[in-house]
């Protein structure tokens, strides 16, 4: 059995849309479908399943955002210039590495350092956004604290106690480090 070749332009070779350039949600998604077949062929090198793993993550982080919801209440103008800016940074990426190995030695170490820096910088910023959400980490900390601040108890561990069920939080613990520093 042929194992899949990773095809960074398939998405517009296989004519999924009339103006490739314009589709972010087909690249994306190709590249997923891509990754996913090559984790599941390459039992045996683990080292090959990572990078697939981080570019899938990649891609479905992007795909995730705002831009893709029609929800999102984005004007249909601005949605368009972010499918565009996705297309083109994504080309402008893929011509740059092809730039890369055509004017210097591989450097394997220096590439898997990079991509592990952004999986890391993603992972965090989806830490703060899930932290900065309403009812997150981050709310139900300001909303004890403002509690705190009126003066109705005498001590935190007191407020942390009577408060931390009604606020939302899933421990007294939780509530009480919500406190230090308050």
């Amino acid at each position: 059995m042929k194992k899949t070749e990773f095809d960074p332009y398939r998405w517009a070779r296989d004519e999924y849309c009339e103006e490739p350039q314009e589709n972010a949600g087909e690249l994306l998604g190709s590249v997923i479908l891509q990754s996913e077949a090559i984790i599941k062929e390459n039992n045996d090198d683990k080292q090959l399943q990572e990078f697939a793993l981080r570019v899938l993550n990649l891609a479905a982080t992007t795909m995730q955002a705002d831009w893709a919801k029609e929800e999102s209440g984005l004007s249909e103008e601005i949605a368009h210039s972010i499918r565009r800016t996705i297309v083109t940074a994504y080309v402008l990426g893929e011509q740059a590495s092809l730039l890369r190995s055509a004017t210097s030695q591989s450097d394997e170490q220096l590439i898997d350092d990079i991509g592990k820096k952004l999986a890391s910088q993603m992972g965090r910023h989806a830490a703060d956004i899930r932290h900065s959400k309403p009812g997150g980490s981050r709310d139900l900390r300001d909303k004890i604290r403002s509690i705190w601040a009126t003066g109705k108890y005498t001590s935190k561990d007191i407020c942390a106690e009577q408060e931390w069920e009604d606020i939302g939080f899933k421990s007294f613990s939780t509530a009480r480090k919500a406190l230090r520093n308050a």
